[in-house]
């Protein structure tokens, strides 16, 4: 942690001394520019005949490199043959060098990629979740993720002392690797900054060290996190999780980092190419001004089917595969499928568990109100996502649990022979639900999402 504090010292000191901007890339104006070295840009620059020429420079307007920083950058921008052929080639350099129990996989974290290269296009940022066992390729997609996505940044046994400001400061593809080390505090603030950092233009509060005032930062960015613990129901539903299990295939005990960095440079050139692209879409006085944001506004009508956070989730990815998106489709019409015909237990399990939790502290001669029930389900959900009480309340009813009109609202008679019944039927348990990816090691690989429901009798 010292190190990264020891960074944004040297950012100030930069600032001071040149009078200048540090920054590690931006678009601005008819100009969009990304750091490749220590004291050097790659610009692509819109020329007066409306053409888009590449440069490099020293500095940009009022903005210099940082002299150092902890992400993984391209060194020059690299012409590549075609979007297509860029995304086989990242597509087969992931296959290459992880294997995942769902071929679908390779397509959803190639497409996570192309994403996090354009994130200022979107309104919601895709998550990627890696959870399993020890030796289990957790670390591994995240250190193949380090090497192609932008701005990648790769961190370990982090506290969030920094953090906040780290993430405003160079928006980039946070790797969180095997959270369950963080501190009790630490993995709240962590939380926090997952829950919010995925819906472009959310601030989070944070005291500053001498709790006289209050500082917000910006922590939208592509995330993916790993660990052998899983975190919140709440957090996890932001995520396309993957659980991983040993490897089937032989995998190399090193990535190629030159060819990773081959295609970390082609990449900034799409990126370019990209940017350029929506720009050139644009009016003149849109393209010339600083403060103009571009955004992603295809729509896809095959899209619509989907539920509102799948639809956040996957639009990224759609919107960024150059290729045909039939499999990113697959995956995410799959997945729907797969949390429809799961929802009724996972609210059962919460439902349960908030029963468990306020038995001891809510419930009066007996009885246990709803809206205890709905609030401690409903304690981390964003509004839109609330569950409504009568909904609880039917669970509850369905888990054979009595209702009963009181003076302050529909309760439900505590029974405990029902409870301990509910405590030894697995369809009550609060285990987080994997819905991308499972299996028990050893188990031959399926070829869907749709295999893994079909062979899981839902």
């Amino acid at each position: 942690m010292t190190e990264y504090l020891n960074l944004l010292k040297m950012v100030k000191t930069q600032e001071q001394k040149t009078k200048k901007k540090v920054c590690i890339g931006q678009i601005y104006g008819s100009v969009i520019f990304e750091q490749v070295s220590d004291n050097e840009y790659a610009l692509y620059q819109q020329m007066i005949d409306g053409t888009w020429q590449t440069a490099t420079a020293r500095s940009h307007e009022n903005f210099i490199p940082m002299h150092r920083t902890p992400l993984t950058h391209p060194t020059k921008a690299l012409e590549y043959q075609s979007s297509e052929q860029l995304f086989n080639g990242i597509k087969a350099y992931i296959h290459g060098n992880l294997d995942l129990l769902n071929p679908l996989g390779y397509d959803i974290l190639t497409a996570f990629v192309f994403s996090s290269w354009i994130s200022e296009l979107f309104d919601y940022t895709p998550y990627l979740g890696f959870y399993g066992r020890e030796s289990v390729g957790k670390t591994r997609a995240l250190e193949i993720l380090n090497e192609l996505c932008f701005r990648a940044w790769l961190t370990t046994g982090l506290t969030t002392a920094t953090l906040f400001r780290l993430v405003e400061r160079f928006n980039p593809t946070l790797l969180l690797d095997e959270s369950e080390f963080l501190t009790t505090k630490d993995k709240q603030e962590l939380i926090g900054l997952l829950n919010a950092g995925q819906r472009r233009g959310i601030m989070i509060p944070r005291m500053k060290e001498d709790a006289q005032d209050v500082e917000f930062f910006n922590v939208y960015c592509p995330k993916a996190i790993s660990g052998t613990e899983q975190l919140k129901r709440t957090t996890t539903s932001r995520m396309i999780m993957f659980t991983m299990t040993r490897n089937i295939r032989n995998m190399p005990r090193r990535i190629d980092k030159k060819e990773g960095l081959r295609l970390r440079n082609q990449l900034l050139m799409w990126r370019f190419h990209t940017i350029a692209k929506l720009k050139d879409s644009s009016t003149f006085k849109e393209k010339i001004s600083p403060t103009f944001e571009l955004k992603a506004s295809t729509e896809y009508p095959e899209l619509e089917p989907l539920s509102g956070r799948t639809y956040e989730l996957f639009y990224p990815l759609y919107y960024s595969t150059p290729t045909d998106k039939k499999n990113i489709l697959e995956f995410a019409t799959e997945l729907e499928q797969i949390k429809l015909q799961t929802e009724k237990t996972a609210l059962a399990s919460m439902v349960f568990e908030a029963i468990i939790n306020l038995k001891d502290t809510k419930v009066h001669r007996g009885l246990l109100l709803l809206k205890d029930i709905a609030e401690y389900v409903n304690r981390d959900q964003p509004l839109q996502y609330w569950i409504p009480e009568r909904k609880i309340g039917a669970k509850c009813t369905q888990m054979g649990f009595e209702k009963t009109r009181t003076n302050r609202g529909t309760a439900i008679i505590i029974n405990n022979q029902i409870i301990e019944r509910l405590r030894k039927d697995p369809r009550y348990s609060t285990d987080l639900l994997n819905f991308s990816e499972e299996s028990e090691e050893g188990e031959t690989k399926r070829g869907s999402v749709r295999d893994w429901l079909n062979n899981e009798g839902v």
